[in-house]
């Protein structure tokens, strides 16, 4: 999932053969008929979790219970995303915890805005994306990743962002 070429946010052309076999193989192992929308989100979302790990790096569910241990790993629960049939972790919902030993901790703001997703109705995955993405609630269009410094400003957004009714 690393890579060391950083994200530019463009997409590469993958026309090959086998990416097309590919492709045509899992969407003829549907039964019923899919709507192109419906596979344009699909690999929006893949693109999403892979530009994530690109960037940020992930942990494994099982590296996310060794650093958290047994009694804080339910502060995981629903921050995951699925790449590739595993569930990965964001590096940045974690922070250094006072355990020693290389121990973390979900990271409070990320908790925070977990239980305004709640009231919402989004979910941890909406969480990630939002946090990774540029968003008008600040002034420069910024992203809430890169001001996991400020806290207070990353959950006033939040709350603005997740309560839009349309």
């Amino acid at each position: 999932m690393d890579s060391d070429k950083p994200d530019d946010g463009q997409l590469v052309p993958d026309e090959s053969p086998e990416t097309l076999a590919a492709l045509f193989r899992a969407l003829e192992s549907v039964e019923g008929n899919v709507s192109p929308q419906h596979v344009r989100s699909v690999q929006a979302t893949i693109n999403a979790v892979k530009r994530v790990g690109r960037e940020f790096g992930f942990l494994s569910a099982s590296e996310v219970r060794d650093v958290l241990g047994d009694e804080n790993d339910s502060d995981a629960q629903g921050f995951a995303l699925r790449c590739r049939g595993q569930e990965l972790y964001a590096r940045f919902v974690f922070e250094p915890s006072s355990g020693g030993d290389g121990s973390m901790r979900v990271r409070l703001l990320m908790q925070d805005l977990k239980k305004i997703a709640d009231d919402y109705g989004w979910d941890g995955k909406d969480v990630i994306f939002w946090v990774t993405s540029p968003t008008k609630r600040f002034a420069d269009g910024g992203r809430p990743v890169d001001r996991l410094e400020e806290p207070v400003r990353v959950v006033a957004a939040f709350e603005d962002e997740a309560g839009v009714q349309w």
